[in-house]
């Protein structure tokens, strides 16, 4: 009976280890949370700065037109 516990105790340690230090653990899940995070508002940023650009070449467009008419 005291192997077992002794087994029991010990896969216990090592599905804890698993789940937090271990390859797709709760940690590398962490850091790919905060990473996916970052790049959306980078891409909201970059989505911004785009229909800017877009815009400041429809109005270079129209004037263009303006002034060949």
């Amino acid at each position: 009976m005291r192997i077992l516990k002794i087994f029991l105790l010990f896969l216990l340690i090592w599905f804890q280890y698993s789940l937090w230090l271990g390859k797709n653990g709760v940690l590398d899940y962490v850091k790919i949370y905060k990473k996916v995070i970052k790049e959306k508002k980078n891409n909201a940023d970059l989505d911004i700065r785009n229909n800017q650009i877009i815009l400041e070449i429809e109005n270079l467009n129209n004037s263009l037109k303006n002034n060949n008419v």
